[in-house]
């Protein structure tokens, strides 16, 4: 992430020692009366208490609400990997990054890592409701 989107983000100097320079994948939802506007992958370059910083496809909207999903770094008891979900809202936006404000957050278990799998495999599947690996997709 280039130093020029760093400061082009804002923020106070003062506070930048309490941001966290965590570079992790994250999906991302946008959502406007409860319905999935938007969806993207970016990668996170700041993360702290109240705020992450991370890269987009296309920019945001500032205010726009947003679920995010960040591969977490860490795992539980060295066994499991952790995702971080947090929800909250733009308040900074430029083309390749935005800026959330954390409302709230969760840490959850990440589960299995997703395999390509074969198409006549999938072929042979049942409706896709009803595989545990679509449900998972369909939820963030």
């Amino acid at each position: 992430m280039s130093t020029m989107i760093r400061k082009a983000l804002g923020g106070h100097p003062q506070r930048d020692k309490l941001r966290f320079p965590i570079e992790k994948d994250v999906c991302f939802q946008c959502v406007k009366r409860g319905r999935i506007s938007a969806v993207g992958v970016g990668r996170t370059f700041q993360i702290s208490s109240h705020e992450v910083r991370f890269t987009t496809q296309d920019p945001l909207e500032r205010g726009e609400r947003v679920r995010l999903a960040v591969d977490w770094p860490a795992m539980l008891d060295n066994a499991c990997l952790m995702k971080l979900e947090i929800c909250g809202s733009v308040i900074r936006s430029l083309p390749g990054a935005a800026a959330v404000q954390i409302a709230r957050y969760e840490f959850r278990t990440r589960g299995a890592t997703l395999r390509v799998l074969p198409r006549r495999f999938l072929a042979r599947t049942a409706s896709p409701t009803s595989d545990p690996v679509q449900r998972r997709l369909e939820v963030l």
